[in-house]
């Protein structure tokens, strides 16, 4: 079992900051409405006077609801949030081929969901902490690629964030790389793991409080040595390596858990976070929703027809070569 540990990601001298109990970070602020107030009055201030070229629409500056995302993900560090709002609009707009049509009726990302790309337990653990669970066995690359499965992840982490003790509590993150065959592991493309490490440590609103590695083999070594050169050191020491299920469940209550990773909670159904996402997108949306560009996701307009692709139940796994939004993001598969 050598093989799982050549990087060691601190495996168990840091796995006390992830056992369960504890209370939750960030509780104090999460409930003192007036600590809010006073954050936002001064990132907007920020927003308002700079000058910077990724902050040329400012249409955000009104929406508190999205400021806090960033001022809870910095621990209402007012400098550090207004730092992440400038790097989350750069990014948007130098990857604006990712975010193009970006939604659950996305035939492709539709097929990354229905995988399980990601799972989302129904039950937080013992800090608050939403749990997503990735099953590598389920990848089907000949389907979707791994930017597919970036694309279904943003899209997943977007209707999380609406939720404050999600933004407040962060997440943790199971990878089962078990059962992962060599030739899927060849399309885990250096480049695209770089800009999903790039969206998600550095851009995005988000807080992964710890990643957990489960059954990695031999072959998955050239991913992991790409996958740590661009991490930061904090990020590197959320990351937990598992040869077994017994160091997991130190971590993770096992009735948090499905039955595959050894845990009490009923199999893990990957539809049930697909189904989710679609009910929420047919709550109706208003004025205000469609009249938000800053978001990575794309309002959903009923009285427009879907494309023709979507049409009936066997299309999801069907070719749209007519989309626009589809043709780009194949071409930036390409490129990168």
């Amino acid at each position: 079992m050598s093989e799982y540990f050549e990087f060691q990601w601190d495996m168990r001298s840091k796995i006390s900051d992830v056992r369960m109990g504890g209370s939750k970070k960030y509780y104090n602020v999460y409930n003192e409405p007036t600590e809010w107030n006073q954050a936002l009055f001064r990132i907007k201030e920020l927003i308002g006077a700079s000058m910077d070229y990724a902050l040329k629409d400012k249409s955000c500056y009104h929406d508190n609801d999205f400021l806090l995302r960033f001022l809870f993900a910095r621990k209402f560090d007012v400098d550090e949030a207004f730092q992440l709002i400038v790097r989350y609009f750069a990014y948007l707009q130098k990857n604006h081929a990712i975010f193009q049509r970006l939604s659950v009726f996305d035939e492709s990302v539709q097929l990354a969901l229905r995988d399980g790309f990601p799972g989302v337990l129904p039950e937080r653990d013992r800090r608050g902490r939403k749990v997503l669970v990735f099953f590598g066995a389920n990848w089907d690359p000949a389907l979707y690629s791994l930017l597919t499965v970036y694309r279904a992840m943003l899209l997943s982490l977007e209707k999380l964030l609406e939720d404050k003790q999600n933004q407040a509590n962060g997440f943790v993150a199971i990878v089962d790389w078990s059962n992962l065959t060599l030739q899927k592991s060849s399309h885990l493309n250096p480049k695209i793991l770089k800009l999903m490490i790039e969206g998600l440590q550095d851009c995005f609103p988000v807080q992964f409080k710890a990643i957990h590695f489960i059954g990695q083999t031999w072959y998955l070594e050239a991913a992991m040595a790409v996958i740590r050169q661009f991490l930061k050191e904090k990020t590197r020491s959320r990351i937990k390596l598992h040869s077994n299920l017994s160091t997991l469940h130190e971590c993770i209550a096992r009735d948090v858990l499905p039955t595959e990773l050894g845990g009490e909670g009923p199999p893990f159904n990957p539809l049930e976070w697909y189904h989710t996402l679609l009910e929420s997108s047919q709550e109706g949306i208003n004025d205000s929703t469609q009249a938000r560009p800053y978001y990575i996701t794309q309002a959903t307009v009923y009285s427009t027809a879907p494309p023709s692709c979507l049409k009936n139940g066997n299309s999801v796994a069907k070719k749209c070569a007519s989309d626009p939004a589809r043709n780009s993001l194949l071409s930036l598969d390409d490129d990168i």
